[in-house]
């Protein structure tokens, strides 16, 4: 009985110290260095391998490291014999040749608490043969390209080096990362590090590209992007693949650029009313704002050809998209997009971005989104089969500088309807006096015109006509404020004639209404004031200023006509006030409200 008791504790102290052998911790009998003291401490760390640690020569092995008893738990690892086995700062074991080495894990911030792991290396059958995965041989200058070796047999020794025959064309790292440089024939080789012998070779052309192959959609088309006679790059999708398409310009990053390309539509993919083409400024394609056209098509229900600006990721509708949306407007349905092409541009300059169609300013963003950061132009396409091409590119600062003084780039508001209203010189004419506000107006492009903190806005109305068979609300010619992040809330300031008044003309009127629904709908006020007392010949010739002050966070607005502040004392609601909560930004635009009319001499003072 007792020899038996005798042999059974042997065994559980062989099985212990096999188990110590294979899961060593730093604290509990960890082999150690020879001459290094034992770790006594409040630390632990434990080494295992994914996988075997027999390995043949030229594979791997991940080892993974355990640290207990502290939250830093950065290691680094060694190899006792490096011409058997090395290993990598992230625990990768490739065995070199055949042998017995062993591992050791240690703590950063206490050398002495250490680990290790024996790991065997076998001999590595030679290998027959070496196969690069096919590529396209033609690639683009400034881009990279992974490469990867196929050995044979599996068990074959599997470690390769990588060589080019021309780097001034094209480099290549240890684990096959190609870098083009310039424009050359270059031949990148893989052999096999056991046998020189056994090799394979791909051979590139490299031309001097325009857009990238590295980022963005893989369904463009980019392998003409350099062509002799009509470079061009196509994107060509159906149903299943409909979505956003992004096509990254090469070597353009910056924080100013313009850039621009013309965009032949050929088919589109489905009749979604927001699909188009247009160019974004971004990072990737998590992070980037565009701008974009939208033509009308078959099944979407309307007839307009539209422009918006948008971000992605767009899960929801910001404020942004809202206030960007131009159906029809500006010149876009004179857009001929089914008998021609498209030209659209982009300028970045700095935290300012314009975007032109058909060399009209469409857009002006002024955003911090980018601050200081530089990004990438984007060319893009959303549900259409396209073609592009006469794309380019102006980077250098004197051009753009030269590009921004430019008319077409200090255009203040745009015309909603050409035909009814002109502007010219700083002098907006309102020919009509039977057209709505909406539709009779000069409107901000984008950020162009628009008014922040305290402000004042100044403008001359001259041989105002106010129709007088219009007896809804008011009659006159207006400022219009749109509110920055709730682009369907105005507050407008207006001078002419009132229907709530009976056979009231000259008077004033400051109106909170609805964008969505008509001026004169009586459900788009949220509130208004007038007064009862004219303040001016309506007719005449008369100086307008509107201010508004914040104090408090409460803004206060002022109307002035000929430099007499107007008393409002007719009132929607008792409580109605020239006061507001909201104290954010606008943009502005003036309009004709079934008048017509001049107004000049426009002047905005914002941010005082």
């Amino acid at each position: 009985m007792g020899n038996k008791r005798k042999s059974l504790v042997i065994v559980v102290m062989a099985v212990l110290l096999c188990l110590s052998m294979v899961l060593a911790a730093c604290d509990d009998g960890n082999q150690q260095t020879p001459g290094t003291p034992a770790y006594d401490g409040p630390y632990e760390i434990r080494i295992t391998a994914i996988g075997s640690t027999t390995i043949r020569a030229g594979s791997t092995v991940q080892l993974r490291s355990s640290v207990t008893g502290t939250t830093n738990k950065d290691v680094t690892y060694s190899s006792s014999d490096e011409s058997i086995a090395t290993v990598s700062d992230r625990g990768v074991v490739t065995g070199l040749k055949a042998g017995e080495v062993t591992i050791t894990v240690s703590l950063v911030i206490e050398p002495l608490c250490r680990a290790t792991i024996d790991i065997t290396v076998e001999q590595a059958v030679t290998p027959t043969s070496i196969t690069i995965d096919s590529v396209d041989a033609v690639q683009w200058a400034g881009q990279t390209l992974q490469l990867n070796a196929t050995v044979t047999p599996d068990e074959a020794y599997a470690i390769v080096n990588w060589t080019s025959d021309n780097e001034d064309v094209a480099t290549v790292d240890e684990n096959g990362l190609v870098t083009f440089i310039e424009e050359g024939e270059v031949g990148i080789t893989a052999t096999s590090a056991m046998d020189a012998t056994v090799s394979d070779n791909v051979i590139f052309r490299v031309k001097r590209g325009f857009f990238r192959n590295d980022l963005g959609s893989p369904y463009w088309d980019i392998s003409t992007q350099a062509d002799d006679e009509n470079p061009h790059v196509t994107i060509s999708i159906d149903e299943s693949q409909a979505g956003y398409h992004s096509l990254y310009l090469s070597n353009v990053s910056g924080t100013r650029y313009y850039v621009e390309g013309y965009f032949e539509i050929k088919e589109q993919v489905t009749a979604w009313t927001w699909q188009g083409v247009g160019i974004g400024s971004g990072l990737s394609d998590t992070s980037t704002r565009y701008g974009m056209f939208s033509p009308r098509v078959e099944g979407q229900g309307n007839t307009y050809n539209k422009f918006i600006v948008k971000d992605l990721p767009n899960e929801t509708w910001p404020a942004i998209t809202t206030r960007s949306q131009i159906w029809g407007l500006n010149g876009l349905d004179n857009v001929d997009w089914e008998n021609g092409k498209v030209k659209f541009g982009l300028l970045r300059d700095e935290n300012t971005y314009y975007y032109l169609v058909n060399d009209v300013l469409m857009y002006v963003d002024k955003s911090t989104v980018y601050d200081g950061i530089a990004t990438m132009p984007i060319f893009l396409a959303v549900d259409l089969n396209v073609e592009v091409t006469d794309y380019s590119v102006v980077t250098d600062d004197t051009s753009l500088d030269n590009m921004l003084e430019e008319a077409r780039f200090n255009q203040l508001l745009y015309a909603t309807n050409s035909e009814i209203v002109d502007i010219t010189d700083g002098t907006y004419t309102f020919r009509t006096n039977n057209v709505l506000s909406k539709d009779n107006a000069a409107k901000s492009i984008g950020d162009t015109a628009m008014l922040v903190g305290d402000f004042e806005v100044e403008f001359d109305i001259n041989n105002m006509s106010c129709n007088s068979a219009h007896n809804t609300a008011f009659t006159g010619l207006s400022l219009n404020l749109t509110r920055y992040e709730s682009a369907d809330n105005v507050e407008t300031f207006i001078f002419g004639t009132s229907a709530n008044q009976e056979g009231a003309q000259g008077i004033a009127g400051m109106y909170s209404w609805n964008f969505q629904k008509s001026f004169d709908d009586p459900d788009a006020p949220y509130d208004w004031l007038e007064s009862t007392t004219p303040v001016a010949n309506p007719g005449g010739s008369h100086h307008i200023k509107v201010t508004r002050t914040i104090e408090n966070n409460i803004a206060t607005f002022r109307m002035y006509i000929d430099g007499n502040e107007v008393v409002f004392d007719k009132l929607l609601y008792d409580w109605s006030t020239m006061t507001s909560r909201y104290t954010g930004a606008y943009t502005l635009w003036l309009a004709g409200e079934y008048a017509a009319g001049q107004i000049t001499n426009l002047q905005i003072r914002s941010n005082l």
